[in-house]
């Protein structure tokens, strides 16, 4: 694993340390958790636009399927 410093305004740091602790974390344990959910967000942002992008145009397709019986 690989150490990595960061310079947090204190008003920040404390926040995220009791948010870590009200978890049950450390603060490494937490910076690595909130690390993971903004890589999953992003990820799935791109997703989103890479699908919307395939369905562009296609609208009226899109709303012939929802009208079947």
């Amino acid at each position: 694993m690989r150490a990595v410093t960061i310079n947090l305004p204190e008003p920040l740091n404390a926040q995220m340390e009791q948010l870590a602790r009200e978890n049950g974390l450390t603060l490494s344990d937490f910076l690595v958790e909130v690390s993971k959910d903004i890589i999953m967000q992003e990820e799935a942002r791109k997703q989103f636009y890479e699908r919307a992008g395939r369905g562009r145009g296609r609208a009226a397709e899109a709303l012939a399927l929802l009208r079947r019986d």
